[in-house]
């Protein structure tokens, strides 16, 4: 592979690179690319494999994996994103790992944060140590504080009730199995 140092990069919708691209601003329109390392990436009915960036902007395109500060996907989405903040509308992460992530129209199959402001969106599961919601639907909310409308199948006080239920059920069957195998000798 190799590497080509840009500055401002702009590739034509008529090219695909499979190659890695870095500089310090990216831009790319109706391409598909492999790795990319830059300050700041613009994406834009594009994708790519890797984005290492200070500052990435998604817009109708996706990446299988983000290493950013701040992050920005509109239409779009990524596999798994790492940042400090994650701004999404009407797009989608697999997994995000962020200090403050914004959802409006979006969903993420997992998110860790500390504060999470979820507006209109569906989650698969939440751990934050704050979420202010505004119609959410999320699988798994565990937070510490929670603010808004939320409807979840499993919220922290029914974790914890379930994860009891589950302990005593394992420790009631493992006593039973125990009680008839000492009946057998």
């Amino acid at each position: 592979m190799t590497e080509e140092k840009l500055t401002p990069q702009e590739i034509s919708p008529e090219e695909t690179v499979a190659e890695d691209i870095s500089g310090e601003v990216v831009n790319l329109t109706q391409v598909q690319v492999g790795n990319i390392q830059a300050d700041l990436v613009r994406l834009q009915q594009s994708g790519a494999q890797t984005i290492r960036a200070a500052e990435v902007e998604l817009h109708s395109g996706g990446a299988a994996q983000i290493e950013a500060q701040e992050v920005s996907i509109v239409q779009g989405g990524a596999g798994a994103v790492q940042a400090e903040t994650v701004d999404i509308s009407q797009g989608g992460i697999g997994v995000a790992r962020t200090n403050v992530a914004t959802v409006v129209d979006g969903g993420i199959g997992i998110i860790f944060a500390d504060e999470a402001t979820l507006q209109n969106s569906q989650i698969g599961a939440v751990v934050s140590r704050e979420v202010n919601a505004d119609k959410i639907r999320a699988g798994i909310l565990l937070a510490g504080e929670v603010n808004g409308d939320v409807e979840t199948v499993l919220d922290t006080p029914r974790a914890m009730l379930a994860g009891l239920t589950a302990g005593a059920a394992i420790g009631l069957v493992l006593w039973v199995a125990q009680m008839i195998s000492g009946r057998k000798k």
